[in-house]
């Protein structure tokens, strides 16, 4: 008779019934303060721009404060710490390096809410933050784009 290994076994049975693993959550953190940061940055440039510009940035600013309240929905969920975060300040610094900055820094969020969108449990969330990014990431680039009109 044919020895079995045990850990083959396990592994058959885990998958016949469909019981997996769970994965081991990111520490979400690094996001947390780099949604933050954008929240800073929209509100500072709110207060540079002018016209249809601070409006826009207005509006982003509302999207970044959804975004860090998603997180810290998603890190309470997750039964992640709650200790207390704060952004680095705003530099000071012309309009338009901002701009390109916070352009840069939407782009990485994009990236990374993009890779953690196949998580089971907060995927959805993760995905909707990305789409976020994405538009985000054209407002910035147009109103950069008009800064030179």
């Amino acid at each position: 008779m044919e020895r079995i290994d045990p850990n083959m076994e396990a592994e058959v049975w885990q998958r016949v019934m469909g019981q997996r693993e769970q994965p081991v959550r990111e520490d979400i953190r690094p996001l947390l303060l780099s949604a933050m940061e954008a929240v800073s940055a929209y509100r500072h440039l709110s207060g540079m721009l002018t016209g249809k510009g601070k409006e826009r940035m207005k509006g982003l600013h509302q999207g970044a404060m959804a975004s860090v309240s998603c997180l810290k929905g998603i890190q309470a969920m997750s039964g992640g710490g709650s200790g207390k975060l704060t952004a680095m300040p705003i530099p000071k610094e012309p309009v338009r390096k901002t701009l390109e900055k916070s352009y840069h820094r939407t782009r990485h969020l994009m990236a990374e809410y993009t890779g953690r969108s196949l998580d089971p449990e907060f995927g959805v969330l993760y995905q909707r933050m990305a789409d976020r990014e994405r538009e985000h990431g054209v407002v910035l680039a147009e109103i950069l784009g008009e800064l030179g009109r």
